[in-house]
């Protein structure tokens, strides 16, 4: 559902977000973290920068951090920047002409696409990371890592 690189600006969204404000970190410190390539993630943290979910700092001390709070950042508006969002059905997909309004079939996926469309813009990236869980969002359990517990791989 989501593309990759929507998915790599998720988790680099979450990322920041568990940081104190205006933290900036290095891409390299992103990569390592949310386990995304450097060169693809350069390229989202750019576009993320260039849509005014990031700020970038250059030099000494410099780095990305959040331009805005996590909870004016909705999960629909990272995947927007990256042509993500659901894809409403407006017309028969099949091209029949004859169709002048959504069979049931499709209407039924629409109707899906629309809820969908509704969670990811009320949902905010301060609302994923305040879901209680013992499984940090889209990234490695730093909690359970710094502590030396294991972490638990084999599920979600």
């Amino acid at each position: 559902m989501l593309n990759q690189s929507a998915e790599y600006a998720l988790r680099a969204i979450v990322h920041l977000a568990t940081l104190p404000a205006n933290e900036h970190v290095s891409a390299s410190d992103i990569s390592q973290r949310t386990k995304v390539p450097i060169p693809y993630l350069q390229k989202v943290l750019r576009a993320l920068t260039r849509h005014g979910m990031l700020h970038a700092r250059r030099g000494m001390g410099g780095g990305f951090s959040l331009a805005k709070p996590s909870e004016q950042i909705t999960v629909l508006e990272v995947l927007a920047a990256f042509d993500s969002s659901p894809q409403r059905i407006e017309t028969c997909p099949l091209g029949i002409k004859g169709h002048t309004h959504l069979c049931p079939l499709h209407k039924l996926i629409d109707q899906q696409v629309a809820n969908a469309e509704r969670v990811f813009a009320s949902t905010t990236i301060k609302d994923i990371l305040e879901t209680q869980s013992d499984i940090t969002p889209l990234c490695e359990n730093q909690a359970r890592v710094q502590l030396g517990l294991p972490n638990d791989t084999s599920t979600g």
